[in-house]
């Protein structure tokens, strides 16, 4: 996986309405990695074809690297943590509710903060607002028990009022370029991506990711059942407690720049799944993590490319991908499959 992934970002990289041989790209980012551009000051690299991945490409695909990875991990985490196949950041409403805070952010005035981040931390307010809405909403709807069918409704009645809200936002807005912007941001797009933009999602990532994997055998537990869990030691309602609160910082740093690209932690995990025939979370989450990665680099790609100077916002895509496989799950699950 780790070499697909190597492979993939190159020939991302290469791809696009210039083509640029895989030669060079390799060249140019071995050059710029290991010593410093000296071949490029040497003449040995083109200054166009510089700019062009090292400034537009590389910082891209590195961001759809990293969505990729923090929603696909987080729907690993979520599918455990309520022992629900069809749970992911975009279904239980946590990226409404980081689009309303961002939708907030964009279109009001806020005396507080400034630029992206302002954006990001009412992201994240949002993301967290709406976590702890379905998890009252489930516990409440459950008799005082978190069940997985409470939840989902739950996740979907909270996406439903943090969507018109966004909405409700966009209507009250005054300024034109502000509501053209929020209308774009809600299907999701990676072209916003430079270096600058990449230090906010880079250490949500990271950081979430870490505490993800690290706390892999947890998870495991939880995947036993509530009882069982608590059984062997683990402090059920806390645990959940915070790994929602980690998945949440996950979600609003990404989609605080991204806007809302859906279905990448549905489906990602379920292909990790079938392929290494395991749910053991300490292989689930790393190799979710770069398989998301891949998929969204290669779905912002088409994206790129698709519709020539045209570029398809990359939440139609994963969408059209997703939805399907949302059904497939769905239908398998009634008629008795293991998933």
């Amino acid at each position: 996986m780790i070499v697909v992934l190597f492979l993939s970002l190159l020939l991302v990289i290469a791809n696009g309405s210039t083509k640029i041989p895989l030669s060079e790209v390799y060249g140019i980012l071995s050059d710029q990695i290991f010593h410093g551009g000296k071949e490029l000051e040497a003449g040995i690299w083109s200054r166009p074809g510089y700019q062009i991945i090292w400034n537009i490409r590389l910082p891209r695909a590195l961001f759809g690297a990293l969505c990729g990875a923090g929603l696909a991990l987080c729907g690993a985490v979520m599918q455990a943590l309520v022992l629900n196949p069809i749970a992911d950041p975009y279904i239980l409403g946590i990226s409404s509710g980081a689009s309303s805070g961002a939708a907030c952010a964009l279109l009001l005035p806020l005396p507080f903060f400034h630029g992206q981040y302002q954006t990001t931390i009412m992201a994240m307010l949002g993301a967290l607002l709406s976590s702890a809405l379905v998890y009252a909403m489930a516990k409440f709807a459950g008799g005082g028990k978190l069940r997985p069918v409470t939840l989902l409704l739950s996740g979907t009645a909270i996406n439903a009022v943090m969507s018109a809200t966004t909405s409700f936002l966009i209507f009250i807005a005054k300024s034109s370029e502000s509501i053209a912007a929020v209308y774009n941001w809600q299907m999701g797009s990676l072209a916003s991506a430079q270096w600058t933009t990449l230090l906010v999602p880079a250490f949500g990532v990271l950081f979430g990711g870490l505490v993800c994997i690290f706390q892999a055998g947890n998870l495991n537990l939880m995947m036993m059942g509530d009882e069982d869990a608590a059984a062997m030691g683990l402090c059920v309602k806390h645990f959940r407690l915070g790994m929602f609160v980690v998945c949440s910082i996950i979600v609003a740093s990404l989609v605080s720049v991204t806007g809302i690209i859906g279905f990448v932690g549905l489906v990602v995990p379920h292909i990790v799944r079938l392929l290494i025939k395991s749910s053991n979370n300490r292989y689930v989450l790393p190799l979710s993590a770069m398989l998301g990665a891949i998929y969204l680099m290669w779905a912002d790609s088409v994206a790129r490319t698709a519709f020539g100077a045209a570029e398809l916002p990359i939440g139609i895509i994963t969408a059209f991908a997703g939805a399907p496989f949302f059904l497939y799950l769905m239908i398998r699950k009634n008629h008795g499959g293991e998933l």
